[in-house]
């Protein structure tokens, strides 16, 4: 008799025990089919049918707003992102669709479609200097800040370049060496010397001291002990500039 009251007692707590997990399924599956049924979630599939992602957005913004735990709207609403080319929030609402889901048969799906979402991302990114294959978005990032900061550095460098360049064209001009300048003209007593320069020719030097290539016969003349034709003129040589 002692066993009798312990055995009623033991299936009397595994039939409330039944019956609590059979009330927690159908709650889950009712507030699952409560969202799949809600008004403004069936109006969102419609536009997403119509091909107005805008609309249907709207519509499943409103659910995730109005109920908790709106997995399949935050689903909906990431791919309605990604149709908009805005890869950011799409990301977004994809991250908590696999929280909220994490055991569910499309999460591989939603993964697939995370790396579509930061592809997009990548290739929105100015000058795109990697492929995103090649480096994750968080460290795409950071490269592209890099990538900015060098880029105005050398804007910095140019502008200081050109900034020398103009100076150097506007300021004045140096004087060039006057034909009485102590390096390459000298005056003893009555005569006058002239060390020849780069690129000097008799008839350079003629203009140089006469203002005519027609006295440089005179000035091959005058130094015929050092000269003995215009050939032979080299820098460094002085002559003697006649009268």
């Amino acid at each position: 008799m002692g066993r009798l009251p312990q055995l009623l007692f033991g299936s009397l707590m595994g039939f409330v025990l039944m019956v609590s997990v059979g009330c927690d399924d159908n709650s889950a599956s009712g507030n699952r089919t409560f969202e799949l049924e809600d008004p403004e979630f069936r109006q969102g599939l419609l536009f997403e049918k119509q091909n107005e992602p805008r609309r249907a957005l709207e519509c499943f913004l409103k659910v995730i707003d109005s109920r908790k735990g709106s997995a399949e709207s935050h689903l909906e609403a990431g791919r309605m992102w990604l149709d908009l080319k805005d890869p950011l929030p799409a990301i977004y609402h994809f991250n908590q669709y696999i929280r909220l889901k994490p055991n569910s048969q499309q999460t591989l799906i939603v993964r697939q479609m995370i790396k579509t979402a930061e592809k997009l991302y990548v290739q929105q990114i100015p000058g795109r200097p990697l492929e995103p294959d090649e480096i994750g978005v968080a460290d795409q990032s950071d490269r592209v800040r890099k990538l900015q900061l060098e880029n105005d550095r050398l804007k910095r460098e140019v502008s200081e370049l050109s900034r020398a360049n103009k100076t150097e064209i506007t300021s004045p001009t140096a004087p060039m060496p006057s034909k009485n300048s102590n390096a390459t003209v000298a005056r003893t007593g009555t005569s006058t010397t002239y060390t020849v320069q780069q690129k000097d020719t008799l008839s350079s030097i003629s203009r140089k001291f006469f203002g005519s290539d027609k006295r440089s016969n005179d000035i091959l003349k005058a130094n015929s002990d050092k000269l003995k034709s215009p050939a032979g003129l080299k820098p460094g040589m002085v002559l003697t500039i006649p009268q």
